[in-house]
């Protein structure tokens, strides 16, 4: 699918306070190739007041929002968007966006449905092609709420088609709720569809329940996947092995948790909580995602950054010692002394250092 990227400028060099910046919504193809033209940009010019956008960026609607950092996560729609550069007046950082919702095989099994039809089998001429099938046309995948009977098998097992897909599957959801703005979209059928290109074939996404979406955890991590310097990795390359990377560990947590909902895990703390609403599925659910935390700070370090959202961001900050502002962590984050979700528990979302009590 196409990119939807967020941009941020950083509208002053110099200044008290936190900065503020100017955020612009762009298509992105390449990662390397936006990220070289946006280095030529900082590179010819100087942060000395307002900043504005390049004139190559089609900005006739104004920038989407102005915030600080700190405020970025909180207005963001998970899964929406996962390209994030911040442009200051030295460089500019890709960012990756990863959503912290792990729960998230009830909302693939009952509000998205994906099918998948030859291009042969689809309008793909002209120069507005709608990707419509043919109505005698049969897909040669459907994923639909029978591919995640308990246990999770095949496609929707870890290590499945999945297990990745569900990133591009949740994304094309989010944006049939919001209001999309790729792929063709079709509202005259029963479900809002939106249909892609997929290689030789045709995607068709179909959005069933608005309200599953809604209750998704809305927190969001960012990550910098600049490659080290000795890497010969390419920005391209980064951002796809963040994706999948990020993409594994959630739903390896996510499966664990649908068979939990399921009574079908021995593990010493979950008690068969068949029913979502049982407390203890919500004891569950708290250490989940703060084991999920904690694996993407074992995976990623201090490429996480101080200005994350929600209380996942939070409890980085508690860790690390981090004001908000800033693009660095000032340590690596290892939760070495209280587990994530014991912190992710007692923290708010605008938690800063300079308020935290001593933990010794």
């Amino acid at each position: 699918m196409e990119s939807d990227a967020l941009v941020c400028f950083q509208q002053t060099r110099r200044g008290a306070g936190e900065r503020s910046y100017k955020v612009y919504r762009v298509g992105v193809d390449s990662p390397d190739e936006f990220a070289d033209r946006m280095g030529e940009y900082v590179r010819r010019t100087h942060f000395d007041g307002a900043v504005t956008p390049p004139h190559w960026f089609d900005t006739a609607g104004g920038p989407a929002m102005k915030c600080r950092l700190a405020e970025l996560g909180e207005t963001l729609v998970p899964f929406s968007t996962f390209d994030v550069y911040v442009v200051t007046h030295k460089r500019v950082c890709p960012l990756l966006a990863v959503p912290m919702a792990v729960d998230i095989v009830p909302v693939l099994a009952d509000a998205v449905r994906t099918r998948e039809y030859p291009a042969a089998d689809c309008d793909t001429d002209g120069d507005d092609p709608s990707l419509a099938p043919a109505p005698e046309a049969t897909p040669t995948r459907v994923v639909d709420a029978d591919s995640f009977a308990a246990p999770l098998r095949d496609e929707a097992a870890p290590g499945g088609r999945i297990e990745w897909f569900h990133l591009f599957a949740l994304q094309a959801a989010y944006r049939l709720a919001v209001g999309p703005r790729t792929g063709v979209v079709d509202t005259d059928g029963e479900h809002p569809t939106m249909r892609v290109r997929d290689g030789d074939g045709v995607l068709c996404l179909d959005l069933l329940d608005v309200g599953a979406l809604k209750r998704l955890h809305r927190d969001l991590l960012f990550v910098d996947y600049t490659p080290p310097e000795e890497s010969d990795r390419s920005l391209d390359e980064a951002l796809t092995l963040a994706l999948r990377e990020t993409a594994r560990l959630r739903y390896r947590y996510a499966s664990h948790l649908w068979h939990v909902r399921h009574g079908e895990t021995d593990r010493r703390f979950a008690t068969s909580a068949r029913n979502k609403a049982e407390p203890q599925y919500a004891d569950e659910l708290a250490t989940t995602r703060g084991e999920y935390l904690e694996a993407l700070c074992d995976e990623y370090g201090e490429s996480l950054t101080p200005f994350s959202g929600g209380v996942a961001g939070a409890a980085l900050r508690w860790e690390t010692g981090t004001r908000v502002d800033t693009f660095s962590l000032n340590e690596e984050p290892v939760f070495a002394h209280e587990p994530a979700a014991e912190i992710m528990a007692r923290v708010d979302s605008g938690f800063v250092p300079e308020k935290r009590k001593k933990r010794f």
